[in-house]
């Protein structure tokens, strides 16, 4: 509903008073004009047309005070002015002024304007004596059009000539002052980029072509180096140049730009009336930070032009300076395809800064956060915060992650409305282990025992292959005492042996032993050469190549997502020669590069490949021989995998046939877990020692290890154990013994040991 806007509502109350104060009994157009001259917005707007609002304002007073005698009450009660009817007149035209240019609210230009219409008036006389030019208000109601409702329709002419005011309305509402955010202390000091500062300064310093383009990782400070820029000249620093002082940096807002700008056109005319507005400002500097927001944005479908190509001839000129900001991977997606657009670019390449940088950074900035959240973070902080982030976060990049353990940690803290609380190393190790997923204990000190125990828990879940473990174990510890190579996985281990010795199974437990995450490929899914794209993202032009989530490949976005966990890739032998390929810079550089050049950080991962290789030729040795079945295994992992591969392995860890003494071991471990299972029933299993040498005996296989054993146990435990638990005996509880009868697995109910006690109680009871 089109309405007055507020600062013509309070003119119109000063009209009221203007007559009130002289006892007016009408409130007439002369009343209004003074009134609207007085406002401080109408007066600017005269003033620059060149109009003396001094001497006008005297003149309409004058003429109120002498020449209104027959409009004055006679009455001595206070008077209570009305409007006359040219005064309605004039309101009314004003507003179908603006319902004709489609804006939702009436302005007091409109109301001016309209004053001409009178032409009768004392008030359209006053205008024309004083010179105000009807045209050039219009120019001015045209382009406040487009400030407030683009899009509606208006007829205007973006590149004419603004006032002061009007200029600093457009870039206000499409621009972000940078100077006037440090002035409010929402900018922090930026250390470290003293370099990439200059060089900055030195491409602004340029005639042609003086527009700067940065490019970098997230999160390293791109946008930290334009805001201290602006940071700089708004202290007006002794080394911000001659030509830089008194330079305003306008960040602008993309976004805002295309907000509801709803008809072809309306886009385009809001960018020329920011390039105009920036040109008369002079002394102005555009910083686009997402810069490949250019390509593409204020496009319709109908042929209408983007930012970026609307930018081409301002960036060719020099007459505004631009700072425009992207990732490296936008940068290769959006400029390189578009060299025009690039040539008009000086590039900026900024990397992540030093660890010592990064340090000095926190430290430098720390005391806004503990302004902010309200405690005290010490020094110590601020350097495990880089150490650890550094080491354990690795989708980020300094200092951006560094900063957001810190601000975490403080979060934290301020969450449980802790006061004076004290950020130290304690705080900093718990919000690593939350963003991360990595135990307290794997991240502190603590770590050295748990290591230290490594061996003897490995051993309690893995039997009978104790060589193979204390390799893997030696191996792991020479990595996490920091003698290993830092570009390298903590290891990478090929495991060969027969089928069930146990070698998925030490995969397992060495990840549950270390709290890391298992991470499983199984190979015999990448047996065609295709299958790469897979792991690592379709090539490009196929389908799949540009999406974020699948372009990058299951084996990049799952070390994105767990950096520290144990890859197991299963049964390698099975995988096309591709797959094994790929493994080599990940065995040699801790790094793998997907189809789109998204790269996965590696060395912290622990590799593991399992394979049968050699266990045919180990069925068809003689048996005792151990040299010779060693000498199989070589062979045949020579065979299959190139010298160039074996070499870059830490170790190839080779796994024994289980014996049938091992297998005892196995079956109790098998019993255990199945105790655990029905420990929420409150079902207890035991088995005699009769029934674990059935289970040795039966779930044991020279070729296929212990496998056999968990089918045996599930036919013969499980499945009539189920029966019972649901429909029988064991519906709320009690003990199972498993027995031997005629030489077949028997389950005997027994009642629990404290039904037991129960029952004896009561029959004792009885009897007294």
């Amino acid at each position: 509903m089109l309405e007055a806007n507020e600062s013509l509502e309070n003119i119109f109350e000063h009209a009221v008073k203007e007559a009130e104060k002289r006892r007016h009994e009408y409130v007439t157009i002369e009343h209004l004009l003074l009134a609207l001259i007085k406002d401080q917005e109408v007066g600017t707007i005269l003033a620059d047309l060149k109009t003396n609002v001094s001497a006008l304002i005297l003149d309409i007073e004058n003429y109120l005070d002498t020449k209104c005698a027959d409009i004055v009450s006679k009455s001595t009660n206070p008077v209570a002015a009305r409007k006359t009817a040219s005064l309605e007149r004039l309101m009314n035209r004003a507003f179908t002024q603006a319902l004709f240019q489609g804006r939702q609210s009436v302005t007091s230009i409109d109301v001016l304007l309209s004053i001409f219409a009178e032409k009768k008036s004392y008030g359209a006389f006053f205008l024309k004596t004083h010179k105000v030019n009807k045209d050039d208000l219009q120019d001015l109601i045209s382009a406040e059009t487009i400030l407030e409702d683009s899009g509606m329709g208006a007829s205007i002419n973006p590149e004419q000539k603004l006032r002061p005011n009007q200029a600093d309305k457009v870039l206000k509402s499409y621009c972000e002052n940078l100077n006037q955010k440090y002035f409010d202390k929402k900018i922090d000091p930026v250390i470290g980029r003293d370099d990439d500062l200059e060089v900055l300064k030195q491409i602004l310093a340029r005639r042609n072509k003086n527009n700067a383009l940065i490019v970098g990782d997230p999160g390293v400070g791109k946008t930290a180096i334009v805001e201290g820029l602006a940071r700089r000249i708004a202290k007006n620093k002794e080394d911000v140049p001659e030509y830089l002082k008194g330079n305003i940096v306008y960040s602008l807002d993309v976004a805002s730009m295309i907000a509801g700008s709803k008809f072809r056109g309306d886009f385009e005319e809001r960018l020329k009336l920011v390039l105009n507005a920036l040109d008369q400002k002079g002394k102005a500097i555009l910083f686009i930070d997402e810069a490949h927001m250019m390509v593409g944005a204020g496009t319709t479908g109908q042929g209408g032009m983007d930012l970026a190509n609307m930018m081409k001839p301002v960036l060719t000129k020099g007459n505004i300076k631009v700072i425009a900001s992207t990732t490296w991977e936008e940068y290769r997606k959006f400029f390189e395809k578009d060299r025009a657009l690039m040539r008009r670019f000086q590039r900026i390449q900024i990397g992540e800064p030093t660890h010592d940088v990064c340090i000095k950074i926190l430290k430098g900035i720390k005391q806004y956060y503990e302004t902010f959240h309200g405690c005290t973070i010490t020094d110590e902080a601020c350097e495990d915060a880089v150490e650890y982030s550094s080491k354990f976060i690795a989708d980020k990049k300094l200092p951006d992650k560094a900063i957001d353990v810190i601000d975490s940690a403080c979060a934290r803290l301020r969450l449980k409305s802790i006061k004076d609380g004290k950020i130290d190393h304690e705080e900093v190790i718990h919000e690593i282990s939350k963003m991360t997923g990595i135990s307290i204990e794997q991240l502190s000190q603590k770590q050295a025992a748990n290591l230290e125990t490594l061996e003897t828990k490995m051993k309690l879940q893995v039997f009978g292959q104790d060589e193979a473990l204390n390799k893997v174990i030696d191996k792991i510890l020479i990595s996490r005492a920091g003698l290993k190579s830092l570009n390298k996985p903590v290891g990478s281990f090929l495991f060969i042996g027969p089928t069930g010795c146990g070698k998925t199974e030490t995969a397992k437990t060495l990840a549950t032993t270390l709290g890391t995450q298992l991470i499983r490929f199984d190979m015999s899914e990448y047996q065609e050469k295709h299958s790469i794209a897979k792991l690592i993202g379709s090539p490009p032009g196929y389908v799949g190549y540009e999406d974020s989530h699948m372009g990058g490949g299951l084996f990049i976005n799952e070390i994105e997502k767990q950096p520290h966990a144990v890859v197991l890739f299963d049964e390698v032998e099975k995988a096309h020669q591709d797959v094994t390929n790929m493994l080599l810079q990940v065995m040699d550089y801790g790094t793998v590069t997907g189809s789109n050049g998204k790269k996965a950080d590696c060395r912290n991962i622990i590799l593991i490949l399992t394979s049968n290789l050699g266990a045919e030729e180990m069925e068809r040795a003689n048996l005792g021989f151990g040299d010779q079945q060693r000498s199989d295994d070589d062979d045949a992992v020579k065979r299959f995998f190139a010298p160039e591969f074996r070499n870059r392995l830490d170790a190839v860890i080779k796994f024994r046939k289980l014996e049938k003494d091992v297998m005892k071991k196995i079956v109790s471990k098998f019993l255990l877990e199945l105790n655990t299972m029905t420990l929420e029933k409150r079902v207890e299993v035991n088995a005699s020692e009769e029934a674990i040498e059935y289970l040795v005996k039966k779930g044991f296989d020279d070729k296929l290890g212990a496998r056999p054993l968990a089918r045996i146990i599930d036919d013969e435990i499980k499945k009539p154990l189920s029966k019972m638990i649901l429909f029988g005996d064991l519906l709320d509880g009690g003990r199972v013994e498993v027995t031997i009868k005629d030489e077949k697995i028997e389950l005997e109910y027994k009642k629990s040991q404290a039904e037991a006690n129960t029952q004896t109680q009561s029959v004792d009871a009885k009897t007294s």
